[in-house]
């Protein structure tokens, strides 16, 4: 988030709780923190925060990261689509692996 973004929800703050008072130490501070943060998620977390309550928000309680997104489960559904994709294969041109010898032993009572 750049600083005009940050600015820009520092002035909604104070414009609806004039009890909100900021100096420049406080804005630098704001700036560090929302500096990795989603604006358009932190704006819909501000406003449903000035709904509920009538006190100024804390920068945890508006705190909102983008999802940085999870590539695992695509990369595990891949890998399933390609090993089924090569048991088919194996089984269209006749090869099999090997059995382990643990399957080829049979127990008899």
């Amino acid at each position: 988030m750049g600083t005009d973004e940050v600015c820009e929800i520092v002035a909604k703050v104070q414009a609806i709780y004039p009890q909100f008072k900021i100096n420049d130490e406080m804005l630098v501070i704001w700036m560090n923190m929302f500096r990795d943060m989603d604006f358009d998620l932190v704006m819909q977390k501000l406003l449903v925060h000035m709904a509920k309550s009538p006190f100024p928000p804390a920068i945890a309680e508006i705190a909102a990261f983008a999802d940085k997104g999870n590539h695992f489960l695509e990369k595990n559904m891949n890998w399933e689509q390609e090993g089924r994709e090569r048991i088919e294969r194996d089984k269209k041109c006749g090869r099999r692996k090997p059995q382990p010898p643990w399957l080829s032993i049979s127990v008899t009572p």
